[in-house]
Parts: C-alpha cells; structure tokens; sequence
C-alpha cells in the first residue's frame, strides 16, 4: 500500500512539474522582446510567390500549354490509323417478288473496317511544324519576361512596405518629439515667460502629426495587403534594410552597351521577334494553299451477314490507294487569306518595332535613374546631418529666445521629413538596379540573393502594425 501511494504521488509530482515547465516556457515566449521574431526576407517571399502568384502562375501554364503545338503539328505529318466496327440487327421485310418468298426474315450483321493514312506530301504541315518553333520560343521568352518581372515587383512592393513602416516610425517619433515640446510649452505658459499663441502653434502641430500617424497606419497596412496579393498570404514581421548599404554603380558605366544587352537580351524583344517570324511562316502557309498534296490510303473492310434474301453473305476487301489533290481554284479564298497574312506580318513588324524603341526607353530610363539615385541617396544622407544641425541650433535659440517654438516645429519637421526621404531613396536605387537588369535581361535570382544579403535577419518593432 505504501509503494501504491508512493507511485501515485512520483507520478503526480512529475505532471506538476511537466506543466510547470508549459507554463514557463509560454511565459518567456511572450516575454520575449520583439526584436528577436525572425523575419521573413525577401528570398521568402519570392519563393512564396513562384508558386502562388496568379499572375506569373497564369503565364507559367500558358507556357506548358503552348509546349504541345509541336506535337500536334509533328502528328501531322505521321501516320492515322482508324478501327471502325459495327453490328447491326436486321429486320426485312419482302412485300412482293418474282425471286425472292414474300414475308419477313430477321438476321443479323457485322463488321469492320480498319483504314491508315499517311501524308506523302502536304507542305503546309512542313510549315506548322516550323511555326511551332517559333510559338514556342514567344511562350518561353514570355515566361523568362515574367519571371523577371516577377522579381521586381516583389522587390517593389517589399520596399514600398519598408516606406510605408519609416513613414508610420518617423510619424510616431514626430508625434512623441512635439509632445515633448507641448507639455514644455504649457509650462512655459504657467510661469509667463511665453504667450499663448506659442501653446496654440503647438497643440496644432500635435493634432496634425497624429493624423499624419492615422495615414501612415491605414498606407502599411494597405501595404501589407499589397504583398499579400502576390503571395497568397499575409505576412508578419518583415527584414529591414540594413543602415549600411552599398551604392553598386552599373557596370558596364557605358549606356550603349547596356541598349546593346537589351536589343539582344530583353525577353519582351524576343518574344516580339519570334511572334514576327511567325508571321512571315504564315504567308508562306497560306500561299501553299494552291500547291498539290499527296496522300496514301490503305484499308481492310470485313463484312459478315447472317441472311437476308441473298442468304448469308461474308466478305473482305483491302484497297491501297495514292491519292494526288490539286486545288486549282477556292472562290478566292487563298489569294484572300494570303493577303490577309501580309497585313498580319506588317502588324507583328511594327509591334517588334514598338517593343525595341520601348526597351531602348527603359533601359536608358532606368540606367540614368539608377546614377541618379545613387547621388540623390548621399545628398539626402547629407541634408540629414545637415537638418539636425539646424534642429539642434535652433532648439538652442528658442532657449535664449532668438527662435519662437514655430521656427522648432518648422525644423523638427524638415528633419523628419528628410529623413523619411533618404530612407526611400535607398529602396527607389535597389529597385531601379533591379529594373535595369530587367529591361536588358540579364536580371537572376542571384540579383534579388544579392539585396537579400543586405537585410537584417531580425525584425524591429516598427512594422508591428501587422501582427
């Protein structure tokens, strides 16, 4: 009785124990700072994306789909071979007749017929065969296009989110600084040594940064929903761009070679010329429309039938037969269709021709942008250091009295907001690097590995607007 009771108390003392230790394991997940949640990173959407974004999914099956054309124009030109069968029940009826008896007689018949056809000549066939090449090759440079724009509009929409968090952080930062400078205000109120108008001037500069605070919110989480869209799925916290990032010039520093790469690269181009090559098959196609073909045809026919007046009756017939067609004249409609065509091709040539100034335009665009942006991220870094140093001074004047708490409010603000600036002139310059490489299509995952080096792995509180 004593080891019975001495078992049961063990055994209760290590459940206490077991949900002791639940308990403190809970306790300090959710003592944890928040700073320590991992983050997801830019490679974590991306690999969400590949398999959830409709868009680019869209694209990726109609890429698939276009892969059969050439089976079914190199079937074509194989042989069909064709089993037909039947069976049949019978019921003759013989009215009046100098040969047969007058009555009715029931039988049965069946059959089949087994018949193959090969193309000899048909040089239209030769022609789809052809345009399913180059079919193909549009569907593969489309989806190598959309695989590209894929990156960049996950990197566009990830750094809109990193903007849309500064803005909200830098609101909240604003709101906590004028409070600060509010409640110093009034004091200086209380004891007379400034007017009320100064009280005034900085309540509405409170009450206007806290509904600069309610659209900053509304525009993150708008954001969230936005990378949401491509994904499939909302996310929590995400990585933030390191403070320290490097300014990577285009290389080659040469504006010609990068339209050369485009003209010869960019996956929007190809696609365009091969719809153009297409094109110019189809005239040939439809010209062959008045050229002869030539066609094999073999067959065996059975027959077996039970009665009837002519009694049973079983039969078996093989025929060959080399058949040679000549279209001479169709109502016009080949000249027609023909002529169609050339007007078709005269469409895909200028389409080729707007595609090429295009990718010329962004890639320049984006090659002049990416230079830009890398000199607009330093003088931006330099108005910031530059801004608080007004602000420190000018904090400093209202102490002695030369400035008036508007001149600091005034201040305050322009920091924030060159601040706010800087930070999304480093996000504009990552995503028009992305861009240029996209418009001369030379852009691979490696490109987007190489961003995602540059963010911290741990997520700060400032996108926490998302849990």
């Amino acid at each position: 009785m004593i080891v019975e009771n001495s078992v049961l108390l063990v055994e209760q003392l290590r459940r206490i124990m077991a949900l002791y230790l639940v308990k403190l394991i809970l306790v300090l997940a959710i003592s944890l700072p928040s700073s320590t949640v991992v983050a997801t990173t830019l490679l974590d959407v991306y690999r969400l994306a590949i398999d959830h974004d409709p868009q680019y999914r869209g694209i990726e099956a109609a890429y698939l789909a276009t892969l059969e054309t050439k089976t079914q124009s190199r079937a074509q030109l194989l042989p069909s071979i064709n089993l037909a069968a039947y069976g049949a029940y019978n019921k003759q009826q013989t009215i009046g007749s100098s040969s047969f008896p007058v009555g009715v007689r029931d039988f049965e018949s069946n059959g089949y017929t087994l018949s193959l056809n090969q193309s000899v000549f048909n040089y239209d066939y030769f022609i789809q065969l052809r345009q399913s090449t180059f079919i193909i090759g549009e569907a593969q440079a489309k989806l190598s296009a959309a695989q590209q724009a894929l990156i960049v509009r996950i990197a566009k929409r990830y750094f809109d989110l990193l903007a849309a968090a500064d803005s909200l952080e830098f609101a909240r930062a604003e709101k906590e600084a004028i409070d600060r400078q509010l409640k110093q205000t009034r004091q200086y109120f209380d004891v007379g040594l400034i007017a009320v108008t100064d009280v005034h001037e900085a309540q509405a500069a409170y009450d206007l940064v806290i509904a600069q605070e309610i659209l900053a919110e509304n525009l993150l989480a708008s954001q969230y929903e936005a990378l949401a869209e491509i994904t499939g799925q909302h996310h929590g916290r995400v990585a933030l761009l390191a403070p320290e990032t490097p300014l990577i010039e285009p290389e080659p520093s040469n504006i010609g070679k990068w339209s050369e790469t485009a003209l010869s690269q960019n996956f929007q181009l190809l696609a365009a010329e091969f719809a153009y090559q297409y094109s110019q098959q189809e005239i040939k196609r439809q010209r062959t429309g008045h050229w002869p073909t030539l066609e094999l045809n073999a067959s065996h026919i059975y027959n077996d039938s039970k009665g009837g007046n002519f009694g049973s009756n079983e039969s078996e017939n093989q025929t060959i037969e080399l058949r040679l067609n000549i279209p001479f004249f169709q109502g016009g409609a080949i000249s027609s269709r023909t002529t169609q065509a050339r007007h078709f091709a005269a469409q895909s040539r200028e389409a080729y021709e707007q595609q090429r100034r295009a990718t010329l335009r962004q890639v320049r665009d984006a090659y002049l942008s990416v230079l830009a942006e890398i000199n607009r991220v330093k003088a931006l870094g330099q108005a910031v250091v530059s801004a608080q140093s007004v602000l420190d001074a000018t904090e400093t004047g209202r102490e002695v009295g030369t400035r008036t708490t508007v001149n600091v409010l005034d201040t305050r603000r322009e920091l924030f907001r060159t601040q706010r600036d800087h930070a999304r002139s480093r996000y504009d310059y990552i995503v028009h690097t992305l861009h240029l490489k996209e418009a001369a299509g030379i852009l691979t995952l490696a490109d987007l590995e190489l961003v995602d080096g540059w963010l911290q792995p741990i997520a700060s509180s400032l996108n926490a607007i998302s849990d």
